[in-house]
């Protein structure tokens, strides 16, 4: 299945998590067993954490995502409102590894999952969710415990845990057919968030916030980088200073982390990796002539 197929089956079986509750706007045909009429109350610590949760679970599950419109999650202090959601909830999904030590040293009071240390070692970059192949793994992490939450539900979170799978390997494949042949392997960033998915497919993700804009002024020199990226939700300010002096354009890439505006037209996980993809493709030289589905 190509990138875009998979977009367009995603979008139409997820709808988007605001700061309350969100449900897939689509639900796959419930099973026999286990009750849609008593949904599973799970409190996710951040937007793609609540994505992926109302993926799985469908009308299985209600999803409240911790984090409003306009707030980094990363480091969130909690309120006393978020405190009674996450009192309340019967399963806690959150990121782990010192992401959000407050939502954490609650998580771990609760029936919780923490999805970094679930698939990977290494702590940093955060944005795992941007590695198809990590997100794959964590969908298998949380719909094992959505199982043990729910065992009468178990048989719809597995068939769930294998549609995104599927969909999230397609998005890999495609990733891989697109971007393994482009001459050009550095791209600048904001900020490290892009780090493990560019490890993932040989690239290599310069990000200003650690590098500094004189070094990174360097690179793009020696590299010929003919782009620079600012990302969604994250001050780009050493990006426009870079990209100035450079005298090259500026582009958008989106990390994914914000909870969309209310009113925002929601985008399915698989149409902004999609979205991703094509932002890199012309500033990387790669052929966007051949036909990857």
């Amino acid at each position: 299945m190509g990138l875009a197929a998979a977009a367009a089956l995603a979008a139409g079986l997820l709808a988007g998590c605001g700061g309350g509750a969100g449900r897939p706007a689509a639900s796959r045909a419930a099973p026999a067993e286990g009750s849609a009429a008593h949904p599973l109350r799970v409190v996710a610590s951040a937007f793609p954490l609540a994505q992926l949760a109302a993926y799985l679970g469908g009308t299985h599950v209600r999803v409240t995502n911790l984090v409003p419109p306009g707030t980094q999650p990363q480091g969130l202090v909690l309120t006393p409102k978020m405190r009674h959601e996450l009192g309340a909830a019967q399963l806690v999904v959150d990121l782990g590894g010192g992401y959000q030590p407050q939502v954490e040293a609650v998580a771990a009071k609760k029936d919780s999952i923490s999805l970094l240390p679930a698939v990977s070692k290494q702590l940093q970059p955060y944005e795992i969710w941007l590695d198809p192949y990590l997100w794959s793994s964590a969908a298998g992490a949380l719909a094992r415990a959505l199982s043990a939450a729910d065992p009468g539900s178990s048989r719809f979170f597995e068939n769930a845990r294998r549609d995104f799978q599927s969909l999230a390997f397609s998005v890999a494949s495609d990733y891989q057919s697109s971007l393994s042949e482009c001459p050009l392997r550095d791209f600048v960033t904001a900020d490290d968030a892009f780090g493990r998915m560019a490890s993932a497919f040989s690239l290599v993700d310069i990000a200003v916030s650690t590098t500094g804009v004189q070094k990174t002024l360097g690179y793009i020199a020696q590299y010929s980088v003919p782009d620079v990226f600012a990302e969604q939700g994250v001050a780009s300010g050493e990006v426009q200073a870079v990209a100035r002096a450079a005298h090259v354009p500026v582009k958008t890439l989106d990390p994914m982390e914000l909870t969309p505006a209310p009113g925002t037209k929601y985008q399915s996980y698989f149409a902004v990796m999609e979205a991703n993809l094509s932002a890199l493709e012309k500033p990387l030289e790669c052929d966007t002539s051949l036909n990857y589905s």
